[in-house]
């Protein structure tokens, strides 16, 4: 039943987060590091400051050296030959493993083999949790996903670690998937980009399937009411939109209308398409369809077309009715006249319809009068892109293009978009079209 629209968010969510010029965790899943899931997964969990990093010297070349060769002058990665790099933790307190390491030095493998000058600031100079397990090579203990094993202080709501620490011990004393596990997550979500805020979020949305048996009436409503009140670009709303479709509470396809129609991010829109569809897909594409003449500005018009294109209403499924006034509404935007961002994503939305010939007449208007209708390289690209994509695949694979002949002489004609007809008659549905945030889609 799903289409594009779980796949574009669901790859979002899963994406690889990178650190740039700080010595932050350069990738982690974000989902398999939350701190629930480093408390089940950690061997030994402590409460500590960072107080060194040390130079182990070593007869041979370390494996450590190996896997992390100096990059950025060492503010990124800094394995050294000959040498393994530890860091000394002097434990305040022990949530996990073994108690009498209190007040003692714990030691581990350096992050990435840095010296402690590139940690970042929060670790150098205050308490952290550190989540850490022996390594099945050697038994020297490492920290979880780099950074992402540790929350400093400075990630807690107004810098209390010790709530955090309390959660970590209530986790681990009621090891249960229960109605208060799920009170617990609910209340730590703050909607402040604290740590435990964000991966509470994160645990009810990726890991639904553990909590959905458990959740009640009260706690769906209570992730719906948080959806609401999130904040427009936070990954609490990224993750709460998710959550508010795995765990549909009464009223949740009007409280994801609302929050979609006031937040024109592609995020909001990608992640709150997916959750209209696991709520009621057929409702849904009637409501947006519904609600467009009632639009009163271009982003809102925006995200009524782009969540059409990405749910993508289907004549075997969603029936005839649903798939032509969609097709209809798309059709009326492929004009010159149309604001741009409207163009843009109109036309995203047409290549992502598998409109067939719907709109071969208007996508040819708008290429053939290029040189007069005001469309910059950009949109002129997007026509083309949608162009390709209209065409029928039978049964055993045999394509037609309805507009191949066109766009072959288009590019004999033109060379500037040669290279762009090329490309998108060999990949119609994964050449990006630049959306109107200033990325491909």
């Amino acid at each position: 039943m799903k289409t594009k629209t779980l796949f574009c968010a669901l790859a979002m969510l899963a994406m690889i987060v990178a650190g740039e010029a700080s010595a932050e965790a350069q990738k982690y899943s974000l989902h398999r590091t939350t701190v629930q899931q480093l408390t089940e997964n950690a061997q030994v969990v402590l409460v500590g400051q960072l107080d060194r990093v040390e130079d182990i010297e070593l007869s041979v070349k370390g494996q450590d050296a190996a896997v992390y060769k100096r990059l950025n002058d060492g503010a990124i990665q800094d394995g050294q030959d000959f040498v393994r790099r530890e860091g000394v933790i002097t434990v305040n307190s022990v949530l996990k493993g073994d108690a009498t390491l209190i007040g003692s030095e714990f030691r581990f493998v350096s992050i990435r083999q840095l010296k402690l000058a590139a940690y970042d600031a929060d670790l150098r100079t205050g308490e952290a949790i550190y989540f850490l397990s022996a390594r099945a090579e050697d038994g020297r203990y490492a920290i979880h996903d780099d950074e992402r094993g540790t929350v400093s202080t400075a990630e807690c709501t107004a810098g209390d670690l010790l709530s955090v620490a309390q959660y970590i011990q209530t986790q681990l004393a009621t090891s249960a998937i229960d109605q208060l596990a799920i009170d617990r997550m609910l209340n730590a979500i703050a909607l402040d980009g604290s740590r435990l805020s964000v991966d509470s979020a994160v645990e009810l949305s990726w890991h639904y399937e553990t909590y959905a048996p458990a959740m009640t009436a009260e706690q769906r409503n209570r992730i719906k009411d948080l959806g609401v009140l999130s904040l427009p670009g936070s990954e609490e709303r990224n993750q709460l939109l998710t959550a508010m479709g795995r765990h549909p509470a009464e009223g949740a396809l009007d409280a994801l209308l609302d929050i979609m129609l006031g937040d024109s991010s592609w995020a909001t829109t990608s992640l709150g398409s997916m959750s209209l569809e696991y709520v009621d897909r057929n409702q849904a594409i009637n409501r947006l369809l519904d609600q467009y003449p009632l639009a009163g500005n271009d982003d809102t018009r925006m995200v009524i077309v782009r969540s059409l294109g990405l749910i993508r209403p289907k004549a075997d499924y969603d029936g005839t009715e649903l798939r032509n006034r969609t097709l209809d509404l798309v059709k009326g935007l492929l004009k010159s006249t149309t604001s741009k961002k409207l163009l843009r994503e109109a036309l995203i939305a047409s290549r992502d319809l598998r409109s067939e010939n719907a709109h071969v007449t208007e996508l040819k208007a708008l290429i053939d009068g290029r040189e007069t209708n005001g469309l910059t390289g950009a949109e002129v690209n997007a026509a083309i892109v949608a162009l390709s994509a209209g065409r029928t695949v039978d049964a055993a694979g045999n394509v037609n293009c309805f507009a191949k002949d066109y766009l072959v002489a288009l590019g004999e004609a033109d060379p500037v978009l040669d290279q762009v007809v090329k490309a998108s008659m060999k990949f119609p549905y994964t050449t990006l079209i630049l959306g109107a945030d200033g990325k491909g889609h």
